[in-house]
């Protein structure tokens, strides 16, 4: 009985040992699936998307190239125009609003500090119930120094006495990922205002 009995043991530590050898494989061969899983999602993830166009009368695959110089020109001007719309339009009641809209277009490490220098021009607007227009005239971009430069006439109105006056403001721009709120990728890195002449005053 005892011999049966040591004779069965062994025969089930071998079938345990078997058993393991089975689980271990079948572990291995899963971890294995589990990264080549793993690996297919990071290159599809990181893949660009195709794009299809879909039409009544056709449908094919949209190939995503970069701009050329005309259209890219043509996206900075926008983007330097919606900027400069923002800042320099506004009402008391909106000033904030548009300032923040405004910010959209600035490079994210200058944001805090174009928030900051502009605080002091919000709580005037808003003790003096001031509103400002600006309308552009002519605007012309060096892309190479990555600067336009526009020229415009800025008119303030106080309680209903305008004043206005011509000034130039110099841009200075960077190109970088473009995003939902800023889809051109043209981002402000810079600004100067140029006062050019003084300007006259009206009544009620």
């Amino acid at each position: 009985m005892l011999r049966n009995a040591q004779r069965t043991w062994f025969e089930v530590w071998g079938n345990e040992t078997a058993q393991n050898r089975i689980l271990k494989g079948l572990l291995t061969f899963l971890l294995a699936i589990v990264a080549l899983q793993s690996v297919a999602l990071v290159v599809l993830s990181i893949r660009k998307p195709a794009l299809i166009a879909v039409t009544p009368t056709d449908t094919r695959f949209l190939a995503v190239t970069p701009p050329n110089q005309e259209l890219l020109e043509s996206e900075v001007k926008r983007a330097i125009t919606g900027y400069l719309k923002a800042h320099y339009n506004w009402e008391p009641s909106n000033i904030d609003a548009s300032f923040k809209e405004a910010a959209k277009y600035v490079d994210s490490s200058f944001v805090k500090a174009f928030l900051s220098a502009n605080q002091e021009q919000i709580r005037i607007a808003k003790e003096k119930k001031l509103s400002q227009r600006f309308f552009v005239a002519q605007m012309s971009m060096d892309m190479s120094k990555k600067r336009v430069v526009v020229e415009g006439e800025r008119i303030l109105l106080v309680e209903g006495l305008r004043a206005a006056n011509s000034i130039t403001v110099e841009v200075q721009f960077d190109l970088g990922t473009r995003s939902i709120e800023n889809p051109e990728g043209v981002f402000i890195v810079g600004e100067n205002l140029i006062s050019k002449t003084s300007s006259e005053g009206g009544g009620r």
